[in-house]
């Protein structure tokens, strides 16, 4: 089973980035192409994940299983999905761990992935295209994880001044960024090609 690994740090404490990662619904929110169906709970849910690769889209619907481990920091999130428009099935189990850096002002979280890909789709396993996909998501997801916590305390901190969400100069506290609702993967693909073409082209 092929399988990838992603390390990447939120400059918030672990209880609070772990926190986070037990709202299912705003961890989603963070994800990109991600989206949920109700009901959802701590530990289940259904929903949709759309990738669009060049002139491809992905559109897999099936569900997610969650199971926390609060004294080890960790967990694991297994999911599958079909996409009916490909014939293609994807499944896969996503680890993942929280470790405090910065003195414990930040928190380095890494993702072990293990997945596999059946149908027409199966062809985006090759070439390092899944790997480069799985790159911009995790470094899509750190960003908007960030930019969400980072609203979420400038409210807070705000509240606390009872200025009603408002700065020193009078204007509204903004809300974190909203991402987009699907995956673009067009870029990497020709980065990689490119790649692929100077490696063949250094070798002549």
């Amino acid at each position: 089973m092929p399988q990838i690994k992603q390390t990447f740090t939120v400059n918030h404490p672990r209880a609070i980035v772990w926190a986070r990662f037990q709202d299912l619904p705003q961890v989603a929110d963070c994800l990109p192409g991600a989206s949920l169906a109700d009901p959802v709970s701590a530990k289940h849910a259904g929903g949709r994940m759309t990738v669009k690769l060049g002139p491809v889209r992905a559109d897999f619907t099936g569900t997610v299983d969650i199971d926390a481990d609060e004294a080890s920091y960790s967990g694991k999130i297994t999911g599958s999905g079909i996409d009916k428009r490909h014939g293609s099935r994807a499944k896969g189990d996503i680890v993942y761990s929280l470790k405090e850096t910065a003195n414990g002002a930040a928190t380095q979280v890494g993702v072990v992935v293990d997945y596999t890909l059946a149908g027409s789709l199966a062809q985006f396993a090759r070439g390092g295209i899944v790997d480069a996909v799985a790159d911009q998501i995790c470094r899509d997801f750190a960003t908007n994880l960030e930019a969400q916590l980072n609203a979420e305390r400038e409210r807070a901190v705000e509240s606390a001044k009872d200025e009603r969400r408002m700065d020193p100069a009078g204007t509204a506290v903004k809300p974190a960024p909203r991402r987009s609702n699907e995956l673009n993967a067009l870029g990497l693909i020709v980065s990689i090609l490119r790649r692929k073409m100077q490696v063949l082209l250094g070798r002549a």
